[in-house]
């Protein structure tokens, strides 16, 4: 082999080196950073030491059935409120909106692995169609659901979102007293984890793509 063959070669091997190290630069600059328990602490997301399994219930969104398979093969963040909440409840809506804007800019794969959705803790006056309508009304995406009360309870129970349930009340002014933390699902359906109230969109960002992007 010439000398000439020799510094061509030397010169492309030094170029090929070059390039993977640059690429592994803007890939660790790029990619999210897998986030420790303590570091979701520090952002108010408590996961769960062990996933927990959902019993299965059927509820309704819009004029579809709405079982524990729907939950399956994506992540949810789950708010549990109600339609006619006249600040907590669309505050805490807006700020899913945001999340998700923010998460479809940053990467539109990992906004495609989750859903966003409200359960009615009112179902006297959140009908399936009303509350699905109302989550739409903040995103298309999103989903809406309501039900029987026990059911409802039930789940709120399971995902650690207490409220005070009101049956047949004769006022159609009442308020309502539930939790305002979110909870995160896992595509297998189960209850990984929550985010404590107040949330913030932009840590809740920074946490979910951390656990979409190293957790399945």
């Amino acid at each position: 082999m010439s000398k000439t063959s020799n510094i061509r070669l030397t010169v492309l091997s030094c170029l090929v080196l070059v390039s993977l190290v640059i690429g592994v630069f803007v890939y660790s600059i790029v990619s999210p950073k897998e986030l420790t328990k303590d570091e979701y602490k520090d952002l108010k997301f408590y996961e769960l030491s062990a996933p927990r399994q959902l019993t299965d219930f059927r509820l309704q969104s819009g004029t579809e059935v709405f079982k524990q398979t729907n939950l399956l093969e994506k992540w949810h963040l789950v708010f549990m409120g109600f339609a006619s909440c006249p600040d907590m409840c669309p505050m805490t809506m807006a700020k899913m909106k945001k999340t998700s804007n923010l998460l479809a800019e940053r990467n539109i794969q990992l906004r495609d692995k989750i859903n966003f959705m409200i359960v009615s803790v009112d179902p006297d006056r959140d009908t399936p169609e009303l509350i699905d309508r109302y989550a739409k009304s903040f995103d298309s995406s999103f989903i809406g659901v309501s039900g029987d009360i026990g059911t409802i309870y039930t789940l709120a129970t399971q995902l650690t979102l207490p409220f005070v349930p009101v049956v047949d009340s004769k006022r159609t002014d009442y308020d309502m007293d539930h939790s305002m933390n979110l909870a995160l699902l896992s595509p297998s359906g189960r209850y990984y984890g929550f985010f404590k109230s107040p949330v913030d969109p932009q840590n809740m960002v920074t946490v979910l793509e951390s656990v979409l992007t190293y957790n399945r």
